[in-house]
């Protein structure tokens, strides 16, 4: 783990020509400048993901101290077990794939300077260290390729040591540093066990020159290796509802359950925010019965085998100015559910909160689905088979037009509204989607059906599901639900 977070840091170190020009540099000052090269102190690594096959991504936090020495260069070295499903797996080209941020002052709520990351291509991506949307030299990239052992290899390169000025080699500032890469670009192994993850960086050397140019000391280095270990796990979450949309600075809530499965007590639970973004995170335990607040916030609790713990979630979205207003991201927030004795799977959907936010109120659909097993599964009974779902949305943000629609594959979705009809017929044929506006705190309810398309699905929650979306004219989600599927029977 903490060579992973190395990575992260020594990105981080660098900056960028605009974040330094607001903060007091070290200039070089040839051979006689910084002494050594020295590996950034670890403060918490957390992957999303640590269950054989699984999709993983990981979030990072460290410092950085005044006048530590910058990196020009990290390598990355994978095992081959490990699955590269491409900086693409998340999107087109383009697609912001993770961030990573500065954190001047302790105590605010997230990053006080972000940076998103956006693929360029399935093999490479760069950091936009200026917020204007292109790409240029002296902005950070990162290159995958692989060695003679099929291991993967993640080339994090850092022109000039990453702030575009040839006479800096040290940090010229201390700082808490944050970095995320996103769930889905790489895959765990399918076995389990302990795997080891190597990186190596290389420093800028020390003088007034480019980053490899040697005219001063030669560029140093040192390795890190360590382990990562891959393990099954007993705990399982959910968060409902599964997407809010609030203005700035005002406070979302979800409700968040964690399942300990296992066989003894899961010790120290606890729920943290993977995502570096822009805004204030915590958690306190509830009654399950009356949602009541327990506890004490932000407290790990202990969950005794065979049984679950309800909490409620929060998250506060801070606007971000870097010379104007930056968007809030729309990403999904990843949260890490984890106890001593392990974590919970990440599941799209079932336990991550898509969350927009900008300066007007929108609409805030909280909607839910059940389906006729009442367990959240469709079980079609057969490749062709048919099923329905019931679903129902109360927005408690402003009255907006909206668009339902679906997202799932190997079945055909049509939806209708069934709105004041007790028997639930639908007032009007089935569409592929559904137009209309929800006012503010009125309940619409749909009606959804499915048929399998020939193919077979598997029943796997956690990968086959029909999502539903409420979105605006610009395509962001204002709400969502979502259900498993399988062309399997239902159980008798």
């Amino acid at each position: 783990m903490r060579a992973l977070f190395i990575m992260a840091s020594v990105l981080l170190v660098c900056g960028c020509e605009e974040l330094f020009s607001d903060r007091p540099e070290t200039a070089g000052t040839g051979p006689s400048g910084p002494a050594v090269f020295t590996e950034p102190v670890t403060q918490t690594v957390v992957f999303s993901d640590l269950a054989p096959g699984r999709d993983m991504g990981f979030r990072l936090d460290s410092e950085i101290t005044f006048g530590q020495r910058q990196a020009y260069q990290v390598v990355i070295t994978i095992p081959a077990g490990y699955a590269f499903n491409g900086f693409t797996a998340l999107g087109p080209a383009g697609t912001r794939i993770g961030a990573y941020g500065f954190e001047f002052n302790p105590g605010s709520p997230g990053p006080d300077r972000l940076f998103p990351v956006y693929s360029i291509d399935a093999d490479s991506a760069w950091v936009d260290t200026n917020l204007d949307g292109n790409t240029n030299p002296l902005k950070p990239t990162i290159e995958y390729s692989q060695d003679g052992s099929q291991n993967h290899i993640l080339t994090i390169t850092l022109p000039r040591g990453g702030d575009g000025l040839t006479g800096t080699q040290t940090a010229g500032f201390s700082s808490d540093v944050m970095a995320f890469l996103r769930t889905g670009i790489f895959s765990n192994p399918a076995t389990g066990g302990a795997v080891p993850i190597t990186v190596t960086l290389t420093s800028v050397d020390p003088d007034t020159g480019d980053a490899t140019d040697n005219a001063g000391s030669p560029p140093e280095t040192f390795t890190v290796n360590d382990n990562v270990t891959i393990t099954q796990t007993q705990l399982s979450a959910a968060v409902l509802p599964t997407s809010r949309s609030v203005t700035f600075e005002t406070q979302a809530t979800a409700f968040a359950t964690i399942v300990n499965g296992g066989q003894a007590t899961a010790e120290n639970c606890a729920i943290s925010l993977l995502n570096v973004i822009k805004g204030g995170f915590g958690y306190q335990t509830t009654d399950p019965n009356t949602n009541a607040l327990t506890g004490t916030p932000n407290t790990p609790v202990d969950i005794p085998a065979g049984q679950s713990q309800s909490f409620v979630i929060s998250f506060t979205p801070v606007q971000e100015f870097y010379q104007s207003p930056i968007p809030f991201t729309t990403e999904p927030l990843e949260l890490a559910f984890r106890c001593s004795t392990g974590q919970a799977a990440q599941i799209a959907g079932v336990n991550q909160l898509v969350m927009s936010s900008g300066t007007t109120a929108t609409a805030d659909v909280i909607a839910i689905a059940a389906t006729t097993t009442n367990d959240g599964i469709l079980f079609l009974g057969g490749t062709e088979g048919r099923g329905a779902i019931g679903t129902a949305a109360v927005n408690i943000g402003a009255s907006e037009p909206l668009t339902l629609r679906s997202v799932a594959s190997d079945v055909t979705v049509s939806l209708c509204e069934t709105t004041g009809n007790a028997n639930g017929a639908c007032l009007s044929a089935p569409a592929a989607t559904l137009d209309f506006t929800h006012d503010q705190n009125t309940v619409r309810t749909f009606t959804v059906l499915v048929r399998g398309s020939g193919q077979a699905i598997a029943n796997d929650p956690a990968r086959n599901r029909i999502r539903l979306e409420f979105v605006d004219a610009g395509g962001t989600v204002r709400g969502s639900t979502s259900v498993a599927v399988t062309t399997a029977n239902a159980p008798t």
